[in-house]
């Protein structure tokens, strides 16, 4: 299963710093950083997604937007990439592939 944690920040005072942490806590917990703001870690179970969720619920910010979705494997094999150019990664790797360094 595979967990997505999408930011939506806002111009509000106060909102910055605590996106910031919120990245920062996403990035030591392990989630790989897809996009600017789109987050993604791989759980073996249900109840791990739930756990996760319920630590990241401790980080909202006070305005903004913080989407989370829990997908199966077999959801996410039907994601396609769509771009003009293949990056050197997909053409060395695959699109397919997820390679952590």
């Amino acid at each position: 299963m595979r967990i997505l944690v999408m930011l939506n920040p806002t111009n509000r005072y106060g909102t910055k710093t605590a996106y910031t942490e919120l990245r920062k806590f996403l990035l030591s917990d392990g989630y790989l950083k897809t996009q600017p703001d789109v987050f993604m870690r791989v759980e073996d179970t249900k109840k791990s997604c739930l756990k996760h969720k319920n630590r990241i619920k401790s980080y909202l910010p006070p305005t903004g937007e913080v989407r989370m979705l829990i997908l199966t494997e077999r959801q996410f094999e039907g994601c396609i990439l769509c771009q003009e150019k293949p990056d050197l990664q997909e053409k060395l790797v695959g699109a397919k592939d997820l390679v952590t360094l």
